[in-house]
Order: C-alpha cells, then structure tokens, then sequence
C-alpha cells in the first residue's frame, strides 16, 4: 500500500469515526468502508491512535475521534482571530434577540459552521453543530457568500453543487444566481425556501475586508413565523453593525 494510499484511507477512517458520533465506529464498520483487510484498519487505528487522532469508546471494540484533533481544529478555526474576535459578537446577538447565531466561512465548494452560539429557543439548521458543513448555495449564509464572490468563482462553484442543490434541496442554481443582487443591494440575505427545512428561515450579512473580499458571514435561524418585517430590520442593522466592528477589531488586531 502506497504512502499515498495510506493517507487517503487514514482521512476516509477519520471521516467515518466522525459521522459515528458518541457511539463510535467498530472495526467491521471502518473495514466496510474502506474495502480493505481488517489487519491494514487496525493497523492504520493503531498510528491514529498514537498520535492522538483516535481513542476507544466507552463502547468496547469502537472508536471515536481523539483529543488531538480537538486541539488542531481549534487553531485552524481561529485563522486570523476571526473565531475567537467573533465569539463575544454571537453572545451579544444571541442575548438580545433570543435566537441562535452562527459564523460561517466559505471553504472551497462547501460553507463550513466555525461556531454558533444557541438561542433561547431550539432551532433546526443546516450546519448543525460546530464543524458541520453545507453545500455552497443553501441557506442565507452562502447567499451572502456567494453575492460578494467574483462571477467566475461563484459559477463555478454553483456549477460543481449543481446536482447536490436540486435533488437533496429543490433549489435551482438560477434561482439562487438570480436572488444574488437584491442580497449586495440590501446587504444581506434572507435565505431560499427549500425541501429540507422549509419551516425555518434567518438573516445573515457578509464580514467583508478592506478589499471587499468575504471573511465569512453571521447568520441567523429562527422559526418561519417569528421573521416579521419588523424583526428582519432590526435583525440586519444589528448584525451589519457588529460585522463592521468585528473588521475593526480584526484590523486592529493585525496591526
């Protein structure tokens, strides 16, 4: 087996381990899915699991992801301090509306959640948890993403999620392409009603630099009938607000 091969397989475990949850993944599940001996699973377990990447659940003969993961994920999620600068923002928001908050960023042809803090009241989103991850072009956060994108970026990516948008969502990429300047007209996005959450909706506004590129979006979710036009103004200036301090702070910070 390739050093190459390895690596792959090593990733795909990781991944699997994750899905599992709580409850780990055993070592006939993990073989399953890499189609390989369960000597090489126990055996690639096994560097895992010296390196801190995997440990044993409470459920014997399992595994779940190791503490070492925790550790790099947490420097890699606060690259320019934006998690960490973004943490007090979501509290403020969280406080005085009462609904959950989140800071998404763009990652390839995916929106990637790198931390929400939950309201008073239980919500379903996309994301999920910290770490979850969704398809460029569902839900307000990747509207706002994708408005301040340039045209052949944004094509491309629409074009990649094309098939993942309308069987698993019911959302058309023209549709999504079509909503795009009304979101850089208002300055923010109020999401797309579609077939796997219909009953929810939000508000998120862009975190743009100095170069009016994206560093990620704040994003909101509550259910459909609690956004009132009245709701939904207040909701975006307060969140525009803090997005421009939140650039400050950041700028500040790099000097």
């Amino acid at each position: 087996m390739s050093g190459t091969q390895s690596l792959e397989r090593a990733f795909l475990l990781l991944r699997v381990i994750a899905a599992a949850g709580q409850q780990g993944a055993s070592l006939e599940e993990l073989r399953a899915v890499l189609r390989c001996s369960q000597a090489t699973v126990y055996r690639l377990l096994q560097y895992l699991r010296r390196q801190g990447f995997v440990r044993g659940a409470q459920q014997r003969g399992c595994y779940v992801l190791g503490y070492e993961l925790f550790a790099l994920g947490a420097q890699a999620g606060n690259a320019s301090a934006l998690r960490e600068r973004a943490r007090p923002v979501l509290l403020r928001l969280a406080q005085r509306f009462g609904d959950t908050f989140f800071l998404l960023v763009a990652d390839g042809h995916q929106v990637l959640c790198l931390d929400m803090l939950a309201g008073e009241l239980p919500v379903q989103s996309y994301s999920g948890a910290v770490g979850g991850r969704i398809p460029m072009g569902v839900g307000q956060a990747s509207q706002v993403l994708l408005a301040w994108l340039g045209r052949t970026a944004r094509n491309e990516i629409l074009a990649h999620n094309a098939a993942t948008l309308r069987l698993d969502y019911g959302l058309e990429i023209e549709r999504i392409i079509a909503s795009l300047p009304s979101v850089r007209r208002l300055g923010y996005a109020s999401g797309l009603v579609d077939k796997r959450l219909p009953g929810y909706t939000g508000l998120a506004v862009p975190i743009l630099a100095s170069d009016g590129q994206p560093l990620g979006a704040l994003s909101c979710a509550l259910a459909r009938p609690r956004m009132t036009d009245t709701r939904r103004q207040a909701l975006a200036q307060a969140m525009q607000d803090e997005a421009r301090r939140l650039v400050i702070a950041l700028g500040e910070q790099g000097a």
